[in-house]
């Protein structure tokens, strides 16, 4: 009950800017794990959770929706008070009552307040009294404002060789009603729907968990983990060893630990919580397993590069993560050196990689795993602006591969920051493994959503830039490092 609470709480947060008091909300009937009756349970539940989300205060966009009709009618009778105002030859008031009483549709636009009204009243009542959630009331404004605007224009007697005011304010009135309709269509459709949508899913997808009996209350809150095609995954593992060592496994896995030499951050770290410690350990487990599966996958269509020893980017879209991207290239230094230098030396990054901007540790959960925050300097031409993560990272040697894999994470000692955009990764891996003495093969997939409202191809261009961008600066960084004394771990 504790989890439902708290992502009810943090949906009030995201959606109106203030805690949502769980008991504010009706909550539908708990139904036990495996109940044949689950489904319908779940219908109810979305029922219940719509009618909570009307009884609460109206959501920052919707309201900022109603606002913008206010608006609309506001600046058009501006405007027409204008174009009358201007168009009077004397203080009578005469022009204005030619405009209302001696209405005609080719010289007057007096209609135009009326169209106006006419659209605030009826997406008014449909999205501010009744929280409509459905596009068709603003389509339907939006076409009739169109259709008669195009007529509009057609027969209208514009005001040609009198004051240049005049004509200026004849286009500018006949103009508006199109734009202000169009930025109500473009608002309600593709941000207020989407976004309480999104938070509706988001809370049945916690009502699903909790009624499978899934209690974790450490579970990332509203993340995208959560919604309903990431949740039919199982995310726990057996309960790790208590022992802390670095023992080899009985699957052949191995633990490379330098943890006393590991220069991150001076920022103290916290030492995980058992329980807390093997949550992370679980979800790393099924991420890595995850991007592995996905970075062996077929499918990979070539987005830049030469070839795989020069190196190659090569991108892949899935159903449950969006578009990823992988490189694979070859660096000349030994898997090892760079291995550990990877581990070790993490907060050292930004020095020799600019498209990084600070690594640090937050949490160190074990020998082989911690937590992490980052921070991504911009990308595509400063198109793209910075962005910082915090994610789960993990170390080991498997199948002949140096791994570290990562995936996205909550920390309580890192909410977001005003100052980036809180990007969210998904599962994502980067393998090493020697083709020659002083040569190893590089596989590195990117599992990223950078989030906000980006065009695509500013995405893929950023990604797949900053991929390329690191390689080159990994190799130049390759070349001043030391090749390492260690023993591989076996």
């Amino acid at each position: 009950m504790m989890e439902r609470d708290e992502n009810t709480s943090a949906a009030g947060r995201i959606m109106y800017g203030s805690t949502i008091q769980p008991n504010s909300l009706e909550r539908s009937a708990v139904l036990p794990p495996g109940d044949p009756v689950i489904q319908n349970g779940m219908d109810n539940a979305e029922t219940s959770i719509e009618k909570s989300l009307r009884k609460l205060p109206m959501a920052p966009l919707r309201r900022t929706f109603c606002l913008l009709l206010a608006f609309d009618v506001i600046i058009t009778v501006v405007l027409w008070l204008l174009f009358t105002e201007v168009k009077s030859k004397n203080s009578d008031g005469s022009e204005f009552k030619v405009q209302v009483l001696q209405y005609d549709f080719r010289t007057s636009l007096f209609d135009l307040l009326w169209l106006s009204l006419f659209r605030f009243t009826i997406l008014l009542l449909a999205y501010g009294l009744y929280r409509s959630k459905v596009p068709w009331f603003v389509a339907g404004t939006t076409t009739c404002t169109c259709i008669y605007m195009i007529c509009k224009i057609v027969l209208f007697t514009y005001d040609l060789g009198k004051d240049s005011s005049l004509v200026i304010l004849d286009y500018l009135e006949l103009i508006t009603p199109i734009i202000l309709s169009w930025v109500e269509v473009w608002l309600m459709d593709l941000k207020v729907i989407p976004e309480e949508k999104r938070l509706v899913e988001t809370m049945l997808a916690s009502e699903r968990r909790y009624n499978r009996g899934e209690f974790d209350e450490r579970a990332p809150l509203l993340s995208r983990f959560l919604q309903p095609p990431r949740t039919e995954q199982s995310f726990y593992s057996p309960q790790p060893s208590e022992t802390g060592d670095s023992d080899n496994s009985d699957d052949g896995r191995s633990f490379h630990s330098a943890r006393a030499s590991r220069t991150h951050s001076t920022t103290q770290s916290i030492t995980s919580s058992t329980s807390q410690g093997a949550h992370y350990k679980s979800v790393i487990a099924s991420a890595q397993k995850i991007a592995i599966d996905l970075m062996e996958s077929d499918g990979w269509v070539k987005e830049s590069g030469k070839d795989d020893v020069e190196g190659i980017v090569y991108s892949k879209q899935t159903k449950t993560y969006g578009k990823v991207f992988k490189l694979v290239a070859q660096v000349d230094v030994d898997a090892l050196t760079y291995y550990n230098d990877i581990v070790e030396c993490a907060a050292d990054m930004p020095k020799w990689n600019p498209t990084v901007l600070e690594v640090r540790r937050l949490e160190e959960v074990d020998d082989s795993t911690e937590v992490s925050y980052n921070i991504a300097a911009e990308g595509a031409g400063g198109m793209v602006s910075s962005r910082d993560f915090v994610c789960v990272r993990h170390w080991e040697q498997l199948d002949g591969w140096y791994i570290t894999s990562s995936m996205g994470a909550t920390h309580p000692s890192m909410p977001e920051q005003p100052k980036y955009v809180r990007g969210e990764q998904g599962p994502g891996v980067m393998r090493l493994k020697d083709v020659d003495t002083n040569k190893h093969q590089l596989e590195w997939m990117v599992n990223t959503n950078l989030k906000g409202w980006l065009p695509q191809y500013l995405i893929d261009q950023a990604l797949s830039g900053v991929m390329m961008s690191y390689l080159k600066h990994l190799r130049a960084h390759a070349a001043t490092l030391v090749p390492s004394s260690d023993t591989p771990p076996q």
